[in-house]
């Protein structure tokens, strides 16, 4: 058993890619449209991705709270 192997390292993504205060983690995009905002966390998502998002079921990325809408 002490030859377990062990899983790689995660990949982080290129220093090319900036996540920008715009930036939506549902659709890993720029925000477009209207900005839904996270009352915990203040993580901004776009408006259209916030509501699919709850209509999913789906909590904030961040801080794992319900989306409020």
């Amino acid at each position: 058993m002490a030859d377990k192997k062990k899983p790689p390292p995660p990949i982080m993504p290129p220093s090319s890619v900036k996540i920008t205060e715009n930036f939506c983690l549902f659709h890993k995009g720029d925000i477009e449209g209207d900005i839904y905002q996270c009352n915990t966390c203040k993580t901004k998502y776009c408006l259209e991705c916030a509501k699919k998002a709850k209509a999913e079921g789906k909590k904030c990325i961040k801080c794992k709270q319900l989306i409020f809408i």
